[in-house]
């Protein structure tokens, strides 16, 4: 079951329901898809939502950025899996929970908030073996029953004045700690990890080589970059006084745009567009609110509270509709409604813009809804997690008319 706690806090959800925007993909070059549970596939573009449980894949020019809400970067390069198994923030206390899954390809992390504040709170696994996180910058291979992993640093002797990190690489076979950089383990399917060795500059560029040309954030832009593997954004292998500066400085850039997205993210509710909300794969959910509604003069609808309104509205990301069930509008006080006020179900997947659209309700010889409209609002991360209903209505049989905007938010199954 998934809950939207508050509007800080992010929860993975154990099953197909309107998905969690955990992040952006901040860069993407050549052909990368996700594909959320029980949904189809979906081509990722720079610029838009990933979502939790997304299984990614690149094609054999691919390559992608991920930049999650806590300010963790994951890369991958061409012909790679992964699957962004759980994520969980509260940007209040930096508290929550990374873990995602390599199935194949090269990748790099570069962690966050989560891993800063309780490094056992991220993980990475792969098929042979799982990256529990000491440190700040990782990146492996993973190429059918066989991967290597290294560590990028901080390392003890670095100038960033960073804390020294490591990973500990472990399975069912055995486990090794890694905290020097550019060390790393080798683990094979059935085998315990390695000893810890220090990868030869062969090795290291070996490795990188798949994640080190970062994309430039133009998912048409297949030229080369330019930039050797050692110098994209939290690349540099932060080893000591040579190049640690260099590093950390691309790193805090890295994280200075993940900071300004998490900020957007969870700042006041925003407009959704129809683009983001027809792009959420599948699920099911209703929104519900209530509030004031008041007497309206002229088109303006305000002074004294005349009643309360509350409504529920139904959404199907899936079959992209809302209304329809058991969806209505309900109003007690000055002025009752609590029949012929079901809402109609609106199909909005050709629609386009800001997610705004006119609501209609069975008034049938009643009520006279015109004028009521729905607005659906991202928060807390969430892509249309909330929706607002301006109302208005009157008796058919004249004035006056009554109405008021009320929100609500998102709650799934």
């Amino acid at each position: 079951m998934m809950k939207i706690l508050s509007a800080v806090l992010l929860l993975a959800p154990a099953a197909a329901a309107a998905p969690l925007n955990i992040g952006v993909a901040s860069a993407v070059r050549g052909a990368v898809r996700a594909t959320a549970p029980g949904a189809a596939g979906r081509v990722v573009e720079t610029g838009k939502p990933v979502y939790s449980h997304d299984k990614v894949t690149t094609g054999p020019e691919g390559k992608l950025q991920i930049l999650l809400l806590d300010e963790t970067s994951f890369t991958v390069g061409a012909n790679s899996e992964m699957e962004l198994d759980e994520f969980v923030f509260d940007p209040a206390t930096n508290a929550g929970k990374v873990s995602a899954k390599i199935a194949k390809g090269a990748f790099r992390f570069v962690t966050g908030k989560v891993a800063r504040r309780d490094p056992a709170s991220m993980q990475v696994a792969t098929p042979v073996g799982t990256i529990g996180i000491r440190g700040t910058m990782t990146a492996g291979t993973v190429s059918g029953t066989e991967a290597t992993f290294v560590l990028l640093g901080p390392g003890p002797g670095n100038n960033a004045d960073e804390k020294a990190g490591g990973i500990t690489v472990k399975n069912d076979k055995g486990s090794t700690d890694v905290d020097k950089d550019g060390w790393g383990v080798t683990v094979k399917a059935g085998e315990a990890p390695s000893p810890a060795f220090e990868l030869s500059p062969g090795q290291l560029d070996g490795i990188l080589s798949g994640v080190g040309s970062a994309p430039k954030g133009d998912s048409k832009d297949d030229a080369a970059s330019g930039d050797s593997s050692g110098s994209s954004s939290g690349q540099d292998t932060a080893t000591g006084k040579d190049n640690a500066t260099d590093a950390f400085a691309a790193l805090d850039a890295s994280q200075a745009e993940t900071s300004k997205f998490a900020s957007q993210q969870f700042a006041a509710p925003k407009a959704s567009t129809w683009a983001d909300v027809i792009a959420i794969p599948g699920g099911t959910g209703k929104y519900t609110g209530s509030g004031s509604y008041y007497l309206c003069t002229g088109g303006v609808c305000g002074g004294a509270v005349a009643g309360t309104t509350s409504f529920a509205l139904d959404i199907d990301f899936g079959a992209k509709t809302l209304g329809g069930g058991s969806s209505n509008i309900t109003l007690a006080g000055a002025y009752n409604v609590s029949s012929n006020n079901n809402i109609q179900s609106l199909n909005y997947s050709s629609l386009t813009g800001d997610a705004k659209t006119s609501l209609t309700l069975n008034g049938g010889g009643l009520y006279n809804w015109s004028g009521t409209s729905l607005k659906l609002l991202d928060t807390g991360g969430v892509t249309a997690g909330a929706a607002s209903i301006d109302v208005r209505v009157q008796s058919t049989v004249g004035p006056p008319q009554y109405g008021g905007e009320v929100t609500g938010s998102l709650v799934t199954p």
